[in-house]
């Protein structure tokens, strides 16, 4: 919970300190039932701090490096809706409440 409660107040800070940019921001799901029974192993590693995202080809040469990329923020599949809901749409909606114009494109 600790690290979690870091994370969005990192997220809140980047956030205040320019909230008029674009932000992407990636969650990623935790494994289905389905995927934990046919005993599928987790390839993406996320560093919440950093906004790093680290993919491993599993069918890969174990010599291959992983494909890495960055984000704004990056959650892993332990973090909640509310946080991210707080640390992403919650300083927007406060925006537009206030008068200005905000977008929250999810996909």
């Amino acid at each position: 919970l600790k690290a979690a409660a870091g994370a969005v107040a990192n997220a809140l800070a980047l956030v205040r300190k320019d909230p008029e940019c674009v932000k992407v921001v990636v969650r990623c799901r935790p494994m289905s039932r389905k995927e934990r029974e046919d005993n599928r192993e987790r390839i993406v590693d996320i560093d919440k701090n950093t906004g790093q995202v680290t993919l491993r080809n599993p069918e890969g040469d174990q010599n291959e490096p992983p494909k890495g990329f960055t984000f704004d923020m990056a959650f892993d599949w332990e973090s909640g809706q509310d946080e991210v809901f707080r640390a992403t749409a919650q300083p927007i909606i406060d925006s537009v409440l206030q008068g200005y114009n905000g977008t929250i494109f999810a996909y």
